[in-house]
C-alpha cells in the first residue's frame, strides 16, 4: 500500500457521539408528524444520505417536513453532543505530520460547520451530504477530495464507525479503519472483507 498523504474522517459516531441527540431530535420529529418509525430503524441506516434513509424507511412522502423538523431539532441539541476522546488530538497529529485532512459526512452543512466551530475540528476540508449529488457509499466525495488535493486514493485513510463508511472507502479506492469503539459501533457478523478496526482514535497513530 502506498504510504498515507491525507486523513479523512467520518463525524458522527467517528469524531462525535451524537445518538443521543439524533434519538430526541428523530422521536420529537415523528411525533410532530405522526410517524411510526423508531429510532434504531433509523439508526440502522444512518451515514446515508438522508433522503436514501427516507426511501429505505418507506417515508420518502415526508421527506421535506422531516428533513426540516429532524435536522433544526439536531441543530438545537447540538450543544449536547459528546466530542470522542482522542479526536482533537489525532486531527492534530495528523496536522503536525504534513497530512491533509477533511471531514465527509452525510449530515448537512449547517449543521456540520456549527460542530466544526464547537469542538475546533480544524481540518482542511469539510464535505457534506449536500454538498453532493450522491451521496456515502457512492465514491463522488472520494474523487473530489483526491482531485483538490492531488492525491491518489490509495493515499487517503478513511476513519469511519459503519458498513456504508466502509463500502466508500472501499468504492473510492482508499484505505480504511474502523472506529469500533470498544464494541459500540460494529461491522455485519458475515462480512469476509478483512477490515482494520480501533478501538480507539489514538490507536489510528499506527497507520499514519
Amino acid at each position: 500500500m502506498k504510504p498515507i498523504k491525507h486523513v479523512s474522517f467520518d463525524l458522527d459516531g467517528t469524531l462525535i457521539n451524537s445518538f443521543a441527540t439524533m434519538k430526541i431530535a428523530w422521536e420529537a420529529a415523528t411525533d410532530e408528524l405522526n410517524i411510526n418509525c423508531g429510532f434504531e430503524e433509523y439508526r440502522r441506516y444512518v451515514g446515508l444520505p438522508f433522503p436514501k434513509i427516507l426511501q429505505m424507511l418507506g417515508l420518502s412522502n415526508s421527506l421535506i417536513e422531516l428533513n426540516e423538523l429532524y435536522f433544526a431539532g439536531t441543530r438545537r441539541l447540538y450543544d449536547q453532543i459528546p466530542v470522542i476522546d482522542g479526536a482533537n488530538e489525532l486531527i492534530d497529529q495528523c496536522r503536525a505530520q504534513g497530512l491533509g485532512t477533511s471531514i465527509i459526512t452525510s449530515k448537512p452543512r449547517k449543521n456540520s460547520e456549527m460542530i466544526l466551530e464547537k469542538f475546533g475540528f480544524a481540518v482542511d476540508k469539510l464535505i457534506c451530504g449536500d454538498d453532493l449529488t450522491k451521496g456515502k457509499p457512492d465514491p463522488m466525495a472520494g474523487i473530489l477530495l483526491c482531485e483538490e488535493f492531488s492525491v491518489d486514493p490509495e493515499q487517503v485513510l478513511y476513519v469511519g464507525d459503519a458498513i456504508f463508511d466502509f463500502q466508500f472507502a472501499l468504492n473510492a479506492g482508499m484505505q480504511f479503519v474502523m472506529f469500533a469503539d470498544h464494541g459500540e459501533n460494529r461491522l455485519p457478523g458475515n462480512m469476509l472483507n478483512p477490515v482494520e478496526t480501533v478501538d480507539e482514535l489514538k490507536q489510528i497513530s499506527r497507520y499514519l
